[in-house]
């Protein structure tokens, strides 16, 4: 038997069904943006996010504000104190450290279950990175450079099939790029590394054995990490 609906009740469903939907992509625009601001350093560890500010200066109500803001708390990189409502996020060097070595764990079974699983055209793919990543650094475009290097690890954890691994690193990479705007401006000799170090990994992974895999990329981490001495100034790839 056919269900009736009344007129008015279908109307009332298709007009919140389209509120919904534009409050979304306001939404989505606000989130896009202030992530953006954050990560290019526009919006400095510290900043006051007011959502009423927010939703003037973007031009629109403040419940995509509130959904916004509320997507970038659980990506780490605003934080809501009591009384003084949400502010970009600012680290501590305990904080670093954490999430260094919560990545740490995460990428290096990520080397060992992409070593096994693997594809020619995967390993073709992540070895077309690095020789995008030489070019840029040979032509000393170090944020073209960072950006690839954070690509290649992405496209590693994406190599393992696995979602919920995928989902983890990526949320690290996300707060690791602010990392390198809070902390102090890498060393050319970092850059001028950049692309044998990572070669290197990538061969580990192309042998195909998971412990060499992963015990390159931790070596590699923690190379990174640990460069600088005890100092927390240095990049972390």
């Amino acid at each position: 038997m056919r269900t009736k609906f009344p007129l008015k009740t279908l109307v009332d469903d298709l007009s919140r069904h389209r509120a919904n939907r534009r409050l979304g992509v306001a939404s989505v625009f606000v989130y896009e943006t202030v992530r953006r601001q954050i990560l290019d350093g526009e919006l400095k560890p510290g900043t006051p996010l007011g959502h009423r500010a927010i939703a003037e200066a973007m031009n629109t109500s403040t419940g995509p504000v509130v959904s916004a803001l509320r997507r970038l708390a659980h990506d780490g990189l605003i934080t809501y104190v009591r009384g003084q409502g949400a502010t970009v996020t600012e680290f501590s060097d305990e904080q670093l450290e954490d999430l260094m070595m919560v990545r740490r764990a995460l990428e290096t079974e990520a080397a060992r279950v992409a070593a096994r699983r693997a594809s020619p055209e995967d390993l073709a793919r992540l070895y077309a990175i690095v020789d995008r990543m030489a070019l840029a650094v040979r032509e000393r475009k170090e944020e073209e450079a960072d950006l690839l290097d954070a690509e290649l690890h992405v496209s590693i954890a994406q190599m393992t099939r696995s979602p919920g691994l995928r989902a983890a690193l990526e949320r690290c990479h996300l707060l690791d790029m602010v990392r390198r705007h809070i902390l102090a401006s890498y060393q050319q000799q970092h850059l001028d590394e950049l692309e044998v170090i990572h070669r290197e990994l990538l061969d580990a992974i192309a042998s195909g054995d998971p412990d060499r895999a992963g015990q390159a990329m931790h070596a590699h981490l923690s190379h990174r990490f640990n460069r600088n001495g005890p100092q927390l100034g240095g990049p972390v790839r």
